[in-house]
């Protein structure tokens, strides 16, 4: 099992849970326990979020660190080889976030912009925000598993 497969079975779990307690507060007319589990339920989706976006980002990390070092190594020309040796080849080298996932996935296509899109609402809850435009925790999840899988170079 993926960490993301693990982290979607916890995700689930919490949720479900609060959403029961939301559901019978909300029948009761409980109407500040219900905001306080509907807030729960928002801030572990933030978290969620958050954790698995992390993943995704060492993944393109990884791999585009691995591209480098591949392209380095494989292409004799140096006219060919020398944009490939301007760009740092270890996942911690100050190379920016989008530039190491342009070397991954074409930069206008759908991929790129999902990605950038989850990018900013990384960037808002990290630094105190909340989600920037509403969000839907299980089509993120699909979403981030299937773009773990597709960032996988070949070896």
């Amino acid at each position: 099992m993926s960490i993301l497969e693990e982290l979607e079975k916890q995700y689930h779990e919490i949720d479900q849970y609060y959403s029961g307690l939301e559901f019978d507060a909300s029948s009761r007319r409980w109407t500040k326990k219900e905001q306080q589990y509907k807030r729960q339920r928002d801030i572990n989706d933030q978290a969620y979020f958050l954790f698995m976006f992390s993943r995704l980002e060492d993944r393109i990390r990884q791999e585009s660190a691995k591209l480098i070092r591949r392209k380095k190594s494989s292409i004799s020309s140096w006219r060919q080889r020398a944009p490939w040796d301007l760009l740092p080849n270890q996942p911690g080298d100050n190379l920016h976030f989008k530039s190491r996932l342009a070397l991954l996935c074409d930069k206008g296509g759908a991929d790129f912009k999902l990605v950038s899109d989850y990018y900013k609402e990384r960037n808002s809850i990290a630094h105190g925000g909340s989600f920037v435009t509403p969000i839907s925790m299980p089509t993120v999840i699909i979403e981030m598993k299937r773009l773990y899988r597709a960032f996988k170079t070949p070896a």
